[in-house]
């Protein structure tokens, strides 16, 4: 299977928003993974037959892609921003994992994050999905890193730890999260969990240690 756009082709002007499209097909993969949803599945959440699908988007591994692609684009986006405007670490983290909880957790299902909750079964046997997994992972890896990396350079008080190091803890709980609440969760056990991490993360490692140490 290929993960490539298939190229333009010809027919009729499109009557559909792209974007609104790919939204309806990354929900539908998003309840029934990528094996258990048929290309009727991603017909009937669009409301594009087959051929339309076929003809704007490729087949059922490249609307896959597609999906997998926007989703992170879109999330690592609004976390950067999320991240970057925070006046301190500890700010920006308790306000990343909270939209993330809330993402993760805001429908009757529960179904954590698309790309945790789908990709890694593909991942095993499909070379596309796993760079597209392992993207992913380096895109949060980057973002909390830069993040983490400016509150040392500010002096703010924080993790001693390697700028990379912390961040790969950072993706790791975000990841937790994901998977705690694809499981059921309570937004409030979630939330504790996101609060130690941030404790871990964004205080100085004195403050950090017991009186008997």
């Amino acid at each position: 299977m290929s993960g490539n756009s298939p190229s333009p082709r010809r027919g009729r002007p499109r009557t559909f928003d792209p974007h609104e499209v790919m939204q309806q097909v990354q929900d539908a993969f998003w309840k029934g993974g990528f094996e258990g949803t048929s290309i009727g599945d991603l017909a009937g959440a669009t409301g594009l037959n087959r051929p339309s699908l076929y003809g704007a988007f490729g087949d059922k591994h490249a609307l896959y892609i597609q999906a997998l692609q926007q989703y992170r684009d879109a999330t690592q986006a609004a976390g950067r921003k999320i991240l970057e405007d925070a006046p301190t670490l500890r700010t920006a983290l308790e306000d990343l994992f909270r939209a993330a909880i809330r993402l993760y957790t805001d429908d009757e299902e529960a179904r954590g994050c698309f790309v945790s909750s789908t990709a890694p079964p593909e991942a095993m046997r499909d070379t596309t999905v796993r760079r597209e997994l392992a993207v992913t992972n380096d895109g949060l890896d980057e973002m909390f890193e830069a993040r983490i990396a400016r509150a040392q350079a500010e002096g703010e008080a924080c993790t001693g730890l390697p700028p990379d190091e912390a961040a790969r803890i950072a993706s790791a709980v975000l990841h937790s999260l994901s998977v705690r609440a694809r499981a059921g969760a309570s937004r409030r056990a979630l939330h504790a969990l996101a609060q130690s991490a941030v404790d871990l993360l964004a205080q100085a490692p004195e403050t950090g240690r017991s009186e008997g140490r």
